[in-house]
This record gives C-alpha cells, structure tokens and sequence, in this order.
C-alpha cells in the first residue's frame, strides 16, 4: 500500500441521495428569506452557511435546511421529500418580488466527505458552516465528532470528484453514515411525517444556532421569543438508543412509564443491525422517569444535547 493509500483508509465518502437542493435567485431573495426564516440572513457572507428553518404563523416548523449563500443565489439543502412543499411554501410569499425558487435536486447533487486527511484537488473550509468554492460546486465544513464536509456541486463535477477518491483508495459508505453524524452532531430536521409537529425550542434548534432572536419579525416570531423569553421550555430534544428488533419511525410516540406519551421521534437510525440511534423531542419532566417505544422497549438518553441555555 502506498503512504497516499493509507492516509486515506479512514476516509470515506457517501453519495446524498436522499437531499434535495432548491435555488433561491433574483435581487429581492435575500430580503425575501430574511423576512421568513427563523435564523438572520443578512448576517450570512458569501461562501457561509447556516442551519435555519420556516415556521407557520403559530411557530410550528414547517421545514429545517442548510441555507447556503453563494455569490449568485441561495442554496437551500433539505430532504428531497420536503421539497416541493417548501418551494410552494415560500413562493407564496414572492408577489411582485423579483425572486425565481427552482427545484434543481436532478441537477445538484450532495455528497459527504468524511476525512481528517484532506482532498489533493479541494481547499476544504477550517470553521464549521463555511464554504469553499471549487468550479461550480461548494463545499461546506459540517460539525461533527470527525472532521466532515459537504459537497453540494452539478452532476459531471460530483462524478469527477468520485473518480477521484475511488483512485485514492477512498472507501465509500451509505446516506445512514451521514444522518448518524448529524443525530450525533444533536441537527433537528422535519420531514413530511412531523411537519407542523414541533416548535423551534422543542427541536433544539435555538441551541445549534439556527434561531436568531435579534432579527426582525417572521412567521411564528412573536411565538418563538416568547418562549424564549419565559425561560426554560417544557419540552427538549434528546439523543437516545433502544435494543430492538421493531421498525420505529420518525413522527412515532414515545411513552413514560405509565402509558402517557412523553414525546415523539425526530429522527432515527440503524447504528447496527438490533440498535437504532434516535433524536426524540421528550417532555423534560418525563425524562428521567424512564421512555419507551412499543410501549415496552426501554430507551436509554445518552445525551441531552442540551448546551448552556442562551
């Protein structure tokens, strides 16, 4: 083996097929996401990124996505399954404004690089939530235990850079590596199974800064300060495992001890063949009382992903 091949024997790379991609172009899209999402766009420079969400009018998510700014447009990263609601969502709010939103998900592809060695032909960003440019494509540095990446790049650029890392001894993995990264990184999401479902708090989507409260008003606003601002919220987000042969599903309840649901999964993984690793958004006074799926298989919390509280 030669000293390339092995500095690259723990790098791996997965093809993102489950993530969509949407453009948001025209000289009023900024003004136009700053007065809709739940994080400040105008703090965002070209060639940042930052996670973000869409609430309707009573401050339930109605979406969460990677809202990246290029020199030409907005890129907004979220599941394929939520995307087409989410174009129709905000081109609800277009009206004379000079914005064009497209669904470009068979053209855009995403990719995740898993590697602490780096790639010959990318200058890959230091801080998380930055971008680097390379040709057509971007790649953003995401936060994680190990150091990863995500490129977001037209078809024949993603079949380069394939090329490339196969050439270099690259191992690939599945999507599932991708989404235990981001349960382990505490990264909400909705899909179309709990759209509507939680609050920005409930998700912790304040505490992985994807909610500013300096910013002016936008659906749902005056519902998440106030719960901001009241103090501790009633309901977290949680990182749990359980033992279990049965399917468990995003949107499904969770149950304390005595019956009542204690909460519901926000999103959930195999990490083998009999563990499955979940974020689950739990009442805080059912926490330590003990939760359950099936009503009978214990989840054992192994991290509230709660930081200090902001």
């Amino acid at each position: 083996m030669t000293t390339n091949e092995h500095s690259h024997a723990n790098s791996a790379y997965m093809t993102l097929a489950p993530l969509g991609v949407l453009h948001v172009e025209g000289e009023d899209g900024q003004s136009l996401l700053q007065n809709l999402l739940t994080n400040d766009v105008d703090a965002l420079a070209i060639n940042q990124s930052q996670i973000t969400g869409l609430c309707n009018p009573k401050g339930r998510l109605l979406a969460i996505f990677l809202l990246v700014r290029r020199h030409n447009r907005y890129q907004l990263i979220l599941p394929k399954t939520m995307c087409a609601g989410l174009k129709q969502r905000l081109s609800m709010y277009i009206l004379r404004s000079k914005v064009t939103i497209s669904d470009v998900s068979d053209s855009i592809f995403c990719m995740g690089l898993s590697s602490a060695t780096g790639i010959s032909s990318l200058t890959l960003p230091d801080e998380s939530y930055q971008a680097t440019e390379h040709n057509d494509s971007v790649i953003i540095k995401y936060p994680s235990s190990q150091p990863r990446f995500l490129f977001i790049g037209p078809t024949a650029e993603v079949n380069t850079l394939i090329s490339e890392l196969a050439e270099q001894q690259w191992q690939v993995a599945t999507p599932s590596q991708w989404e235990l990264l981001d349960m382990e990184a505490g990264l909400p999401m909705i899909w179309p199974e709990t759209k509507e479902q939680f609050t920005t708090q409930q998700v912790n989507l304040d505490l992985v800064n994807g909610v500013s409260f300096k910013k002016g008003c936008y659906p749902g606003q005056e519902i998440v300060a106030r719960l901001h601002y009241l103090g501790t919220p009633s309901r977290r987000m949680f990182q749990g495992e359980v033992q279990t042969q049965n399917s468990v599903e995003i949107g499904d309840e969770v149950t304390s001890d005595n019956g009542n649901i204690a909460g519901h999964v926000v999103r959930v993984e195999h990490k083998n063949k009999n563990t499955l690793l979940m974020l689950l958004s739990l009442k805080l006074s059912a926490v330590n009382l003990g939760v359950f799926v099936h009503h009978n298989e214990q989840v054992t919390i192994i991290n509230n992903i709660i930081a200090e509280e902001q």
